[in-house]
């Protein structure tokens, strides 16, 4: 009779905090093999090279060779350069061991880092921004 009160410790659902409520998910693209993501990490560091050098050879020879034609390549060079720069950093954020959260940002940051970068939102729109300034250069002229 010795043993006879035992304590019993009962914990509610109250005092757990819940984690996965607090930061709001997007739909996350599929996961893409190791394969994909090295092709695009070289393809984006590639892209950014090049049109790195364009961009700058056509800016210093402007005065030299200024043309609408160089105009509207250095425009769609420095269009393509930042689509390149924000595919590497999607591709860089898919990589296996990347945080899925940026809870250091806050909820607003981390959403938003996440909606722009994760889901190539920034790259799809240099992309589109690219062929919009080739139809309204095509249809001004």
């Amino acid at each position: 009779m010795a043993n006879a009160s035992e304590e019993l410790q009962y914990t509610t659902n109250e005092s757990i905090e819940n984690t996965s409520q607090a930061v709001p998910q997007f739909p996350q693209p599929p996961a893409l093999p190791i394969a994909s993501l090295v092709v695009g990490m070289v393809t984006g560091v590639t892209g950014m090279c090049a049109n790195a050098v364009v961009f700058v050879v056509l800016v210093y020879a402007r005065r030299q060779f200024g043309s609408s034609v160089n105009t509207l390549i250095t425009n769609q060079s420095a269009m393509d350069f930042f689509a390149c720069v924000f595919l590497t950093i999607a591709f860089s954020m898919s990589f296996p061991g990347a945080p899925t959260n940026y809870l250091m940002l806050g909820d607003v940051g981390n959403t938003v880092v996440c909606f722009l970068f994760r889901n190539r939102v920034l790259a799809i729109s240099c992309q589109n921004a690219e062929k919009i300034g080739l139809a309204v250069i095509d249809g001004g002229s």
